[in-house]
């Protein structure tokens, strides 16, 4: 309520003017945790709403009212709703011991990979672990499932013999000579990965 729903008998709505006031985007939060974006043109009743969801807009206002459109629904999200991306029990495990242990949290730095987000030490600003969800091969596998993972710092003598090519990969989308990826499956122990952990957060000191 503070950033301006207004809370009503079926949950919550929001209200943003949109292209100087020519239209009105309107977002409710219902009760059972369903959330409904739709926008309309100024003084039109509610349900002669338009949805946005055509692939190539017709004209420039349609591609200037889907880009104010989805940057007021990022607005929204970033700052009403947290992200649930990782769902394995693992990794929660791990971003619980990460907070315990270091005091930081996830940092969702990119819109177009909202399944990927970054933790960094407070005095070096360097990134020491991060979490994403890829399919399986992307990192050398033989399915397309996706799978959590955990990029982590590694000390360039043991990167050969770590990695393993079954749970143990080269980096995905970072430097394979220093980053190794760790499937979150389970496949890899709490004790190991959090061992891992500690020693990538030194790493990122230097």
């Amino acid at each position: 309520m503070p950033f301006g729903f207004a809370q009503g008998e079926s949950g919550f709505s929001y209200g943003a003017k949109l292209l100087g006031g020519m239209f009105e985007m309107v977002v409710e939060i219902r009760a059972d945790g369903s959330v409904r974006a739709a926008v309309c043109g100024s003084g039109e009743k509610e349900n002669e709403m338009v949805h946005l969801a055509r692939k190539s807009p017709a004209s420039f206002m349609d591609r200037q009212l889907r880009k104010e459109f989805e940057e007021e629904l990022w607005h929204v999200a970033e700052c009403c709703f947290e992200p649930d991306v990782f769902k394995h029990e693992l990794t929660r495990r791990l971003i619980a011991y990460v907070r315990a242990s270091y005091g930081d949290d996830l940092e969702y730095l990119w819109r177009r990979s909202p399944e990927s987000a970054v933790v960094r030490r407070r005095d070096s600003r360097k990134w020491y672990a991060v979490f994403l969800v890829v399919p399986r091969l992307k990192l050398g596998g033989d399915s397309g499932e996706p799978v959590e993972v955990l990029n982590l710092r590694l000390d360039p003598c043991e990167l050969e013999s770590y990695v393993d090519g079954i749970s143990r990969f080269p980096a995905y989308h970072m430097n394979k000579k220093s980053w190794v990826s760790l499937c979150l499956d389970g496949s890899v122990p709490f004790e190991e990965l959090a061992e891992r952990l500690d020693a990538s957060y030194r790493l990122a000191l230097k």
